[in-house]
């Protein structure tokens, strides 16, 4: 039986990652998180360094002085990474 030659193409990974539906599952996923944690809570999102993946990634954070607060008292991040889908 003949074994099947896997190609790798150096950029396809990078790609991927950048594709509109990868990258708005990521920017939703984020938005949701930023909206169920309350005011003062946003979220950021970009592409990372192509070494050699470039991850679409987010990040949500309190931007205001109260939402610092209630996050630092009640780990509100935490409480909303796990209820979020």
């Amino acid at each position: 039986m003949a074994r099947a030659k896997i190609v790798w193409k150096p950029n396809a990974l990078y790609e991927v990652r950048s594709m509109p539906g990868a990258r708005a599952e990521v920017n939703g996923l984020a938005a949701r998180m930023a909206a169920a944690a309350g005011d003062g809570f946003e979220w950021s999102a970009r592409q990372g360094r192509k070494a050699p993946q470039g991850r679409w990634r987010a990040i949500v954070f309190p931007a205001t002085y109260q939402a610092r607060r209630r996050n630092a008292s009640d780990n509100v991040l935490v409480r909303v990474m796990g209820s979020v889908r």
